[in-house]
């Protein structure tokens, strides 16, 4: 039932309030764009033209590399699809499998390259391709980007950890690293190469875009409670929070315990949802067409 509320919702067209916060600008000037206005960016995944991709594919914006479309993310959407942009959550029904990958995502405004954030590229791997769009919260943006400047310093990497809680009853919080330290400079290099190719016509060079370029070609599985776990659960469960840091700090495992003006002043872009279980979606009343094959079948 959670799930259908949820669902119903996103069939709504509600607009969450989130915000992004920029950082890095010169003078330490922050910057910050609306959650309704970050809502209308569409949103890509940009790939090499011989990546394995079991998606389908479009070639319109560079000859060298392939870009897919993030189905409902941005103005222009089919009929049925919700947004599912977040920067807070990422919902995971209980009767999907979810796989990520780190990326670096690039906002790009009328063709033009202008901030940088760690990325994280969610899908569920299904019989018919991969799903990206699986409903509301499904693929996060970070809550806090930088400068192109800074991305550009050769000591910038991307870092990911997952947080989770030891107990309910003592609150202590153990990390441990998602993927390893990732270096940016061959993104960077396939960044400059697709914005070089961008086709006059592409709708990359009208209003504002998000494009996500993999770090690495494999996906790997996302941690999840056990079976035992998920037969017990009845509602909405948090069980833990994925934290992604680009920074020009050397070990992004300190960064976990700065408060957000050390984040701020180190010009770090920072991506932080909390991993929610939630109720399987072939159980909602209210599944919008265009997911009825993914959970239905």
């Amino acid at each position: 039932m959670v799930y259908g509320i949820l669902m119903l919702a996103m069939l709504l067209g509600s607009i969450s309030a989130f915000s992004i916060k920029i950082v890095g600008l010169p003078g330490g000037k922050v910057e910050s764009l609306p959650g309704m206005y970050v809502n209308s960016f569409r949103r890509w995944i940009a790939e090499d033209e011989q990546s394995n991709n079991d998606g389908k594919m479009n070639s319109c914006a560079s000859n060298t590399m392939k870009i897919e479309p993030v189905a409902g993310a941005g103005i222009s959407i089919d009929e049925g699809w919700v947004n599912p942009t977040s920067t807070e959550d990422l919902f995971w029904p209980l009767d999907i499998k979810l796989q990520a990958r780190p990326a670096l995502n690039v906002m790009l405004k009328q063709g033009v390259l202008s901030y940088v954030s760690p990325g994280l590229d969610v899908r569920v791997p299904h019989k018919d391709g991969s799903w990206r769009n699986y409903g509301m919260n499904s693929q996060p943006i970070s809550r806090q980007w930088t400068s192109l400047d800074v991305a550009m310093e050769q000591m910038f990497h991307v870092e990911s950890f997952i947080l989770q809680n030891e107990s309910a009853a003592d609150g202590d919080v153990t990390h441990t690293t998602l993927f390893d330290s990732m270096d940016i400079r061959n993104a960077m290099q396939k960044v400059a190469t697709f914005i070089g190719e961008i086709d006059p016509l592409s709708p990359l060079n009208s209003g504002f875009h998000i494009v996500s370029f993999p770090l690495i070609d494999r996906f790997s599985d996302l941690p999840c409670p056990t079976p035992t776990d998920d037969q017990n659960k009845k509602e909405s469960e948090v069980i833990y929070r994925i934290v992604m840091f680009g920074t020009s700090e050397p070990f992004g495992s300190k960064l976990l315990d700065m408060d957000e003006d050390i984040l701020t002043m180190s010009s770090t872009s920072v991506l932080e949802v909390v991993v929610a279980r939630t109720s399987k979606g072939c159980e909602s009343d209210y599944l919008p067409q265009p997911y009825k094959p993914l959970y239905i079948g």
